[in-house]
Formats: C-alpha cells, sequence, structure tokens
C-alpha cells in the first residue's frame, strides 16, 4: 500500500513532529453539519445513507486530488461509522494509506455547559466588540436555528451569560473523565495512522475550570498512545493565552481562521494575535467561514498572511472539491 506522504500532492510539512500535507479533508459535512442552513444540513443526511454513498465521494477525491488526510470524530452514529468504514474501504479499493487527524469529544459523568463562561470571558476581553461579532456571527446564528431557537433567545442568552461570574462554578472541580471511554475511541483507530490527535472544543471546559493536571494527563496519555495532542477551541483570544501561561505542553491548537473572521472569538484580532502568539502549530477549521469565504481568497490569507502550517477543509460534492482544492493547489504553487 502506498503511504500516504508518498500519495499526496499537496506539500507535507512536519508540525510537532509528524509529517502531514497542508490540506486535510475535513468531516463536515459528511456528518450533516453545514455551518449554513437546516435546509442544507437535511440534504447531505439524505446524501450520505451509507457506507457506499460516502465511498463514491471519498474516492475521487483520493484519486484526483491526492488528498490522503481526513478529520476523523468518533460518535456513537450510524454517520460516523459509515465514515470509519468508508476510508477503510477507500484505502483497500485505491492501495494507498489514508491517514487521519483524530478526534473526541472529553468524555465525562457530566457535560458541563461552558458557553456562557466563554461569552463570559471573551465580553470580559473586548467589550461591546465582541457582543457585535457574536451577534452577528452566522455561524452562531445557525447553532442557534439548529437547536430551534429564536431570535428572543438568543438575546437572553447573551444577557444571562453576561452576568455570569468570571470564575467557573466550583462543581465543575469534581466533574469526572472518564478515561475508560477515552480509551475504547483510541483503539478503535488501532489499524489506522494517527499522526495527530485534535480534540474538540469540549477539553476547553478543563482550561476554563483551571484542570491544568488533568488536561496534561490527557495530552500526556494521548501523545503516548498515537501522536501529538493538539488542542481545538473555536475562543483562540481566550482559551490559547490561558493554555500558554499555564505552561501546559500541547503540540499545538486547531481553531478557526478565515478571512472573514466568522467563528474567531473574542474578535478576528484578538484570535489572530493569540495564533500568531504562540510558538505551537495551529491548525485552521472552518477557513472558507462555513462558505462564506472564497476559496482563493482565503488560502491566500492563510498561507501567506497568518502563515497556517495546514489546514482543514470540508467537502460536499465533486464541483466544491474541484474549486476548492485548485484553489489551494494555486495558493500553494502546486502543478495540477
Amino acid at each position: 500500500m502506498k503511504g500516504y506522504v508518498e500519495a499526496s500532492k499537496f506539500p507535507v510539512t512536519e508540525i510537532a513532529g509528524r509529517r502531514i500535507p497542508r490540506i486535510v479533508l475535513g468531516q463536515h459535512p459528511y456528518d450533516g453539519t453545514t455551518y449554513t442552513s437546516l435546509d442544507r444540513d437535511l440534504q447531505y443526511l439524505k446524501k450520505w445513507k451509507d457506507l457506499q454513498s460516502m465511498v463514491e465521494m471519498m474516492k475521487p477525491i483520493v484519486q484526483r486530488f491526492g488528498l490522503t488526510t481526513s478529520r476523523e470524530v468518533p460518535s456513537d452514529t450510524d454517520l460516523s461509522r459509515w465514515h470509519r468504514e468508508a476510508l477503510r474501504t477507500t484505502m483497500k479499493e485505491l492501495d494507498t494509506e489514508i491517514a487521519l487527524v483524530l478526534g473526541s469529544n472529553l468524555p465525562t459523568n457530566v457535560r458541563p455547559d461552558i458557553d456562557g463562561y466563554l461569552y463570559r470571558l471573551s465580553y470580559k476581553l473586548a467589550g461591546e466588540e465582541f457582543l457585535r461579532a457574536w451577534r452577528a456571527d452566522p455561524i452562531v446564528r445557525y447553532s442557534f436555528e439548529r437547536r430551534k431557537e429564536t431570535e428572543a433567545e438568543l438575546g437572553r442568552f447573551a444577557e444571562k451569560a453576561a452576568a455570569l461570574p468570571v470564575v467557573s462554578p466550583p462543581e465543575w472541580k469534581k466533574v469526572e473523565v472518564d478515561y475508560e471511554k477515552l480509551d475504547g475511541v483510541l483503539n478503535l483507530y488501532r489499524d489506522f495512522n494517527v499522526p495527530i490527535f485534535s480534540s474538540t472544543a469540549t477539553f476547553e471546559f478543563l482550561v476554563l475550570s483551571q484542570r491544568f493536571d488533568d488536561l496534561q494527563k490527557i495530552a500526556d496519555l494521548i501523545r503516548n498512545r498515537i501522536g501529538s495532542f493538539f488542542l481545538a477551541t473555536h475562543y483562540a483570544g481566550v482559551i490559547i493565552p490561558l493554555v500558554e501561561q499555564a505552561g501546559l505542553r500541547v503540540d499545538g491548537y486547531s481553531s478557526p481562521v478565515n478571512e472573514a473572521g466568522i467563528y474567531m472569538f473574542p474578535t478576528k484580532t484578538l484570535a489572530v494575535q493569540a495564533i500568531r502568539g504562540t510558538r505551537r502549530p495551529v491548525i485552521a477549521i472552518k477557513p472558507l467561514g462555513g462558505g462564506r469565504v472564497q476559496p482563493r481568497r482565503a488560502f491566500r490569507y492563510l498561507f501567506h498572511e497568518v502563515g497556517i502550517p495546514v489546514v482543514m477543509v470540508g467537502i460536499g460534492n465533486m464541483r466544491e472539491a474541484e474549486e476548492t482544492f485548485s484553489a489551494a493547489m494555486d495558493a500553494l504553487k502546486v502543478p495540477e
């Protein structure tokens, strides 16, 4: 089987001691998350109805663009299981390895509601500028719509969150991490090449509750098992400085980075400042702002203005793939 580095048509970089192509195929919208509308979410959920429908999308992307690294975030759903098997099937049929940027939710006995505290800390840092950015952000509004919440409910959330104390609740110190469940997730991927584990944003809970020892224990466990540990956050301007100040040993971060500043909090300026201020690499997610930034502008901004080493981007169809990956190749000066 041809290895993922050898088969990649995109330039390969080294981050945290691991070799990885500079473009990674994202998992959205395979899981029905488009960041645009509920109607479009449903269209994609109908499109990927079984294992074979995912293989039929994945294979031409690997063949045409040499895209040999994929995001994988397992969940207890048919879609997640199909995606995992589609990766295996595609590798077998093409005799080509697909490496994974694996992630997972933080398994705990209670799921703390961290959104309000992220809002509170963001408001403390950026005040009304954050409030305006948050209220106008299309992905924030999409998230409320997806939960079938109204404009009034969005306003009530903001009002309630602004009144929270800056310090997280003391009961968060007692929330238990389920290490056995986390180990079970890692075991699902023993037969894959996983150069990078990039957490989901649920890991922010440990930062907000200042449980840095627990976060370090998890980072070390994952690093020893499968590879490097990257901490994910949608609030780069809040979370990255807290982690840096605590002296935590993480290998890097993954966070939204796009020219429009969509889902970059507390503000685009503070998020970029934190990203540029860390000496650790940052993997960009939501590089097209949920389909709202033109790909050629998007990749020029990421690679040439911010200096992002690796970009993760989701694709819904081959038309999107042609436009997006051609733009990425052009920005990286890859001959087609």
